[in-house]
Parts: structure tokens; sequence; C-alpha cells
């Protein structure tokens, strides 16, 4: 009688190990299908059905009054197409998807204007039914975006042989180049076939007239930007500078410091190097009077300058008799006969209380002597004093004198 009842005690505690062990199986499998039903719970719609794949990886792009959108193509076949909303769904672009291939889809959207946009895509299956939306935010950029960047300023600009020579400020921020426009000498208003990286300052442009202002142009694109917009053409506010005709200036030495009527002090601005267009001195008694003085009157107050140049004999080395120089420039006329109280007289204290002026030795071996500037030098009046010759006789033999730089009064 004992054992049976152990028996049936065993029979019962093997049912409950049982039942157990069922219960523990059937929790198993429903947690395993509520993990299931979490990774479709995305296309899960309340009403029982599942939703159509959404648009993943959606990205967008700025550009000049526009926007571009990208996204990936849908994997889920059941999705056909797409609509593209903003401006609050008054607006809207239908997508059909069979109309593109590969793993990206972009749609462009133009004639924006320059303020925030935002956007709703949304995928439809076969059937029509809508997927969960998706939204994106941008804005394009136009010319407000513009004005608010720097354009580059001008350095310089000078004609060096057949080409004008420029340095630029360097490209400010997202700028990407700058392109130039100028007049050559042909007359013609030509554009450059070459542009100045924002990395770069300098360029040259050929055929360039001095005299003339040149005009320039610079791009910008911000980072990621789908357009380079060029701003409208900017004239340089002075012209390209380069050798003045001096023709039309005056010229004036010392009283009886002429040799004869074939070598006048004009001869020096005629634009000719040669032993034939020359100033030459007194010969004789007066040959020997010091200081002899040139003074010259470039008749306008517009011109601004940066480099002189005198040119003495350049053939013969013993007929370059210039010896102890002093030049002087300023905005009040010199007088040739100031005689040894020069520096006293009115143009020559004005130019030494400004310190436009200095002292240098010319040689036998000074063909040529320039002077030039860092920065344009804005005069009217220049004067050349002869303190002494390396002549014995007295002489000063002078060729031609060039003037740098640019009238500011000059034609576009």
């Amino acid at each position: 009688m004992a054992n049976d009842v152990i028996i049936i005690k065993m029979q019962i505690n093997m049912k409950k190990s049982l039942y157990i062990l069922l219960a523990l199986f059937i929790g198993v499998g429903l947690y395993s299908c509520k993990d299931q039903d979490n990774i479709y719970q995305e296309f899960v719609k309340k009403g029982g059905y599942v939703y159509p794949q959404k648009t993943n990886g959606l990205a967008i792009y700025s550009g000049f009054k526009r926007l571009k959108l990208v996204w990936d193509a849908p994997k889920d076949p059941s999705v056909r197409s797409a609509k593209v909303y903003w401006n609050n769904k008054t607006e809207v672009r239908d997508i059909n998807y069979a109309n593109f291939t590969g793993d990206r889809v972009e749609l462009y959207v133009d004639g924006l204007e320059e303020r925030s946009y935002t956007f709703q895509l949304v995928n439809f299956d076969s059937n029509g039914n809508p997927s969960m939306v998706t939204e994106i935010s941008a804005s394009p950029y136009a010319e407000n975006w513009l004005i608010m960047h720097a354009e580059r300023t001008v350095s310089s600009a000078e004609v060096k042989g057949t080409a004008a020579d420029l340095v630029m400020s360097f490209g400010t921020n997202e700028m990407i180049a700058t392109r130039f426009r100028y007049v050559n000498t042909n007359g013609e208003t030509v554009v450059h076939d070459q542009i100045m990286d924002a990395a770069s300052n300098k360029i040259s442009l050929p055929g360039a007239v001095s005299g003339k202002r040149f005009e320039f142009s610079s791009s910008y694109c911000p980072a990621n930007g789908l357009d380079t917009i060029w701003t409208g053409w900017t004239k340089s506010t002075n012209p390209i500078s380069g050798l003045l005709d001096r023709k039309s200036w005056g010229v004036e030495v010392t009283a009886d410091q002429i040799w004869d009527g074939t070598f006048l002090p004009s001869e020096v601005f005629d634009g000719v190097i040669d032993r034939s267009n020359r100033w030459v001195s007194a010969q004789g008694t007066l040959a020997n009077v010091f200081p002899k003085i040139m003074a010259v009157d470039m008749n306008k107050d517009s011109y601004y300058i940066n480099k002189v140049a005198f040119y003495q004999d350049q053939a013969t080395l013993n007929r370059r008799f210039g010896n102890s120089v002093e030049i002087y420039w300023g905005n009040e006329p010199f007088d040739p006969n100031a005689g040894t109280e020069y520096a006293t007289s009115p143009g020559f204290a004005a130019a030494i209380a400004k310190n436009t002026f200095l002292t240098t030795t010319f040689y036998f071996s000074t063909a040529t002597w320039t002077k030039s500037w860092p920065d344009m030098q804005h005069f009217r009046y220049l004067a050349i004093v002869w303190k002494n010759s390396r002549s014995s006789s007295g002489w000063i033999d002078l060729w031609e004198m060039e003037f740098y730089g640019y009238d500011a009064t000059a034609g576009d």
C-alpha cells in the first residue's frame, strides 16, 4: 500500500514537471514571435496590414535657387511610386520608380526662393497604400547669400613688356576663381582665357593697354553646393599703369643751359632714346655754372607715378656726365632759376618738408637710373638738380626721361 502511494506521488510530480516545461516552451515561442513582430513593426498598419517601405538614406544639397534631394531606391518590390511634398503640401512632385535605375534616386527642385524649405517624402505600393513619412529641410542660396561675400582688391596693375601684370588680394571665403576683362592694343574688349584661382593673387593680361581700367568678376560656391555663382563685373578703381605719354608736358632748365637749338630740354620727352634726341647743357663760359636745374610740369594734377627713369648716353661711358644729383617731386612748381639757394625756394622747400626728395650719385656706369616707389606717388611737378659734372667742362647730357603710372582721369 505504501509503495502504491509513492508511485502515485511520483506520477503527479512528473506531470507537474511536464506542465512546467510546456509552459516554458510556450513562453519562449511567444517572446520570439514578439521579436519578429518588432522587426516588421515599421510596416504594420493599424488595422492589420503592412506599410510599404519608407524612403531611406535621404539627403539634400543646396544650389542656386534650387535644391537636390537624393535617397535610396526602395528594396521593397511592392513600392512603385512616391510623392514629394513641400510648401505645406501645396507643391507636390510625383515619382515613378520605374523611371529610375541604380541604387539612388535624384530629384531637382528649381525656381525656389532664398529661404528654408521642408520636404516630406511618402512611398506608395501598387495598391496605393502610403508608407510612413520621411522629412528633410534645407535652404537654397541666391543673391542675398552672394552679397555677403567680399570681392578681391587690386594691389597693383602695371604694363611690363607686352602684358599687364596684376597683383590682387588672395581669394576670400567660399571664392572659387576670378576672371578678367580688359582693353587690348587693338582696342578690343576681351575676356582673358585664364582665371585666377582662390589660392593665387597674380596674373598677366596679354596685350593690355596702360591708362585703361580693367574689370574682374569672381565666382563663389558653398561647401557641397551644387552651383558656382559669378558676381557682376567690377571695374578697377585705377587704370593700369605703364609708360606715360609725356609729349605734352612742360620742361625748363636753368637759363642759358642749352647748347644750341638742336638739343632742347623737350627732347627728353619725345619718346626717342638716341644721341640725336637729347638735351645738352651749355658749352663754353656758362658750362661750369651750377646747380643746373631741370623743372618738369606735367600740366595735370591727375597723374599717379610709381617709377621714373633717366637715360644718359647709352653708348659711351665717358659721356655720362651726371655726378651728384638730387631729385625732388611735389605739387608746387620748381623754379629752374632758383640758384644756389634753391633749397629755400617754395617748391623745393615744400618737397623737403614733405620728404619727397632724394640725393643720389651718377657714375660713368650709370647709363640708366631708375627710381621706383612701392606706392603710387601723386604729384604734378618734378625737378632734377645737377650739383656738379663728371666732365671737366661742366657738361650735362640727358637723352630721355620716362615716367610710369597712370592718369586718374583716363577713359575706361
